[in-house]
């Protein structure tokens, strides 16, 4: 059992692991360590969650006792599950798990599975000038490596530097797209850079095939060009994205498992659909038939930004809000997370709309603002759940792509998130979407995930892109007035579940 701390980091003292084996269910007690936001675990730890444990329990069987006692399984006030408030507050009212032949389900039997992949370091920066020359150096070089597994054929890989030893040569280069023209025979103008100096690069309209992919590329693009090398610019015949490689495989997990995908959720707006989530949560509780066997998977509930509205996000958004106090929509936000059966884990990143910075990368959200065993990262932040490795990001930068690589749009948003793939950066148009210059670039895709899970759009949208699983969760906001003048149209209450261990991806429509 002690095993299974030290490989999910966790250090033990040696009166806390003698307490923890003479528990009768260490199980149990393990579990809420893994969740707990420190390496360390003293003896005075284990103490509180054992107590915690014994005493939710007794006020578990208190419950039970009264319900019996006093009130009718039956009665409509049961039957209504959580209740809402006129101010959309989640209530811990008459939640039952019903199960329906009295087991328990397939996933409390299992210990959680999660190990948070920490790649967020702060740094010294302080906005000037050296700060942004060092976070671009930083991302080229980085970056530059992810190209070594492309293969182009046997001619030599240059820089910039040395184009003019290589007139007349074929040639590779990884170079960043300074910017990009169209000359007036029509032919693609690349303005390029590397950390030896600028160039040119031409892209021939009667190049088709190149001259599609070369209409795609916008500043900022890291790509490896292919072309023969003239004095005074390079002629492409092949542009390359650093992409997911071609070899990656498809990853399952060994349990029979199951994870809920949510984002959007905007506790606090007037739009937010109380009856669409109180399905939801009575659903994953067990109490609703359609979906039951699914239900009893569900070991883990990922939460991908924007969980409240927030307050000053936009001009006049108080119209708009029934709460204009940010504590108490994240009591709204911490009244369902109560509602979530203990043995489901729960990781919340950050969005837009949420109490922290809107540079990126976003810091977790306040402590003070949340309650309970979840586990509170940064925006974006990687994990391995049952072994499948997840990018959680909220998607502020979809913005960006959308408004600036042709053929995207806010109708899907798995191709806006294919794209971030295949470039393998999260935000990698500098200026559209806000990000700290510090001396990492934390937005780089560095490994491709096994699943990459996104929010912010309001829609619903999936992909298998290159064995990558690509899933934007859609919301529980209805549609805003904004969205309406914008033409956007939210797919609300449509909850991706994945059972990771078959790879099957089913939609629960909470709408109907």
């Amino acid at each position: 059992m002690l095993k299974k701390l030290l490989e999910h980091g966790k250090r033990i003292s040696m009166n806390a692991g003698k307490l923890l084996k003479s528990y009768e269910q260490p199980g149990e007690v393990i579990e809420k360590i893994i969740l707990l936001n420190r390496i360390f675990i003293t003896e005075e730890d284990v103490k509180k969650i054992i107590k915690d444990i014994k005493n939710k329990k007794e006020d578990n069987e208190k419950k039970e006792t009264d319900d019996n006692n006093n009130t009718n399984i039956n009665s409509p006030k049961n039957e209504k599950g959580i209740i809402i408030n006129s101010k959309n507050q989640v209530t811990n009212e008459n939640i039952k798990v019903n199960r329906g032949n009295g087991a328990p389900p397939i996933a409390k039997e299992y210990e959680p599975d999660i190990k948070v992949i920490s790649k967020y370091e702060r740094s010294e920066s302080k906005g000037e000038i050296g700060d942004f020359i060092k976070y671009f150096q930083y991302r080229f070089t980085k970056m530059s490596k992810l190209f070594n597994l492309i293969v182009t054929g046997n001619m030599p890989q240059i820089k910039i530097l040395d184009t003019k030893r290589n007139i007349g040569q074929k040639v590779r280069m990884i170079v960043m797209i300074y910017s990009k023209n169209v000359s007036k025979k029509g032919n693609i103008v690349l303005h390029i850079e590397d950390l030896t100096g600028q160039f040119l690069a031409i892209v021939s309209k009667r190049n088709e095939k190149v001259y599609k992919i070369a209409q795609t590329v916008v500043e900022d693009d890291m790509v490896m060009l292919v072309g023969k090398v003239l004095e005074p610019y390079i002629i492409i015949n092949e542009i390359l994205f650093p992409d997911v490689p071609l070899t990656k495989k498809r990853k399952f997990s060994e349990n029979d498992l199951a994870t809920v995908y949510i984002s959007d959720t905007h506790m606090g707006s007037r739009f937010f659909l109380d009856k669409v989530f109180n399905r939801f949560v009575k659903w994953i509780n067990g109490n609703v038939n359609e979906g039951h066997d699914l239900a009893n998977k569900v070991k883990y509930l990922v939460v991908a930004g924007d969980v409240v509205d927030g307050i000053g996000v936009y001009p006049h958004q108080e119209k708009e809000l029934v709460e204009l106090d940010i504590g108490k929509q994240y009591e709204m936000f911490n009244k369902f997370l109560e509602n979530i059966p203990d043995y489901i884990s729960v990781i919340v990143i950050p969005g837009n709309h949420d109490a922290v910075r809107r540079a990126e990368p976003m810091p977790k959200i306040p402590e003070e603002y949340l309650r309970g065993n979840i586990i509170n990262v940064e925006n974006p932040s990687w994990a391995k759940i049952e072994g499948l490795t997840h990018l959680i990001y909220h998607g502020t930068s979809f913005d960006s792509v959308i408004s600036r690589v042709p053929k995207m749009s806010y109708g899907h948003p798995e191709n806006v998130m294919q794209e971030l793939l295949k470039r393998r950066h999260i935000s990698p148009f500098y200026g559209g979407n806000l990000i700290v210059p510090e001396h990492v670039d934390h937005m780089i895709i560095e490994d491709a995930p096994d699943v990459f899970h996104a929010g912010h759009v309001h829609k619903n949208g999936y992909l298998m892109y290159r064995n990558s699983l690509i899933i934007n969760s859609g919301t529980f906001q209805d549609r805003t007035p904004f969205q309406v003048k914008q033409g956007h149209t939210p797919t609300p209450g449509m909850i991706p579940v994945y059972e990771m261990k078959y790879g099957k991806l089913k939609t629960m429509n909470f709408m109907e």
